[in-house]
């Protein structure tokens, strides 16, 4: 069920959406084998373009002392639950149901914005890691040789529960990210709910142009797919969403002019 309430409240002015989900996380390296990192609970208050957020609390409207106090990460406010090597785990700490939302904007407060996280049918214990796939010039390329003067096509595998749900306002949604090794974005596949496009479950490619790539780099990409029940609450979006993201090291060929920051171990 969604919760679908009409109105538009103050805090409106500084709240894109917010965002309530399980995450599968998956690396895949050079070869294109995956490994699981992580099954991992969050939740997410993204601010507007110039909107502030002064702080916030998720809480389970069946155990209200499961609670979880947001803190500012890059652009978003972030709540996180815990990490887990197995499904079973992450749906035993965290179960399935309705989690309120409580955040102060510098515009208005909410005092309860519910969202119900409830497992599709469609899905098994998580969605599945997506594949992917480079290529430049119709061509594939390793992720270890990328050339910084050709645009890079990033594909991808559509994990197969992906769809539209036709009591939610957007469909499945797909991000894209790719970020340099000194942590500066050089790519945005875009966001709901703001002006510009952004990507569904009906896309499988994404256009890095070659403008963002510089020679002898390393780049961290991303791709994520999220299921997508969604509806409006005082004016403000709120995603409930099981997703899966897959994450793939970049490294582009030719003589770097700044080097990258040496790795931790």
């Amino acid at each position: 069920m969604l919760l679908l309430v009409g109105g538009a409240g103050a805090q409106e002015a500084d709240v894109l959406f917010v965002v309530l989900g399980k995450m599968s996380l998956y690396t895949q390296d050079v070869e294109g084998s995956i490994t699981l990192r992580d099954h991992h609970f969050v939740a997410e208050i993204m601010p507007k373009a110039g909107g502030t957020i002064l702080a916030g609390t998720l809480s389970s409207r069946d155990d209200p002392t499961d609670r979880y106090v947001f803190a500012s990460e890059g652009e978003a406010f972030l709540a996180h639950g815990g990490r887990f090597d197995v499904p079973a785990k992450l749906h035993t700490a965290h179960p399935d149901g309705e989690y309120v939302f409580s955040y102060e904007t510098a515009s208005g407060r909410m005092d309860a914005q519910v969202l119900e996280l409830s497992k599709r049918a469609s899905i098994g214990d998580v969605l599945d890691a997506a594949t992917i796939t480079l290529t430049q010039s119709g061509r594939p390329v390793r992720a270890d040789a990328i050339d910084p003067s050709v645009d890079l096509e990033v594909r991808w595998t559509v994990a197969r529960e992906m769809t539209r749900n036709p009591e939610s306002v957007v469909d499945d949604l797909t991000f894209v990210l790719a970020f340099d090794c000194f942590g500066n974005r050089i790519a945005h596949s875009g966001r709901p709910f703001q002006e510009g496009s952004f990507l569904t479950y009906r896309d499988d490619r994404f256009l890095i142009e070659a403008d963002a790539l510089s020679s002898g780099l390393r780049y961290s990409l991303i791709v994520e797919q999220a299921t997508a029940d969604a509806a409006i609450h005082e004016g403000v979006p709120g995603i409930a969403t099981y997703a899966t993201l897959t994450f793939l090291d970049l490294e582009t060929i030719g003589e770097a002019k700044e080097s990258c920051p040496v790795e931790s171990p």
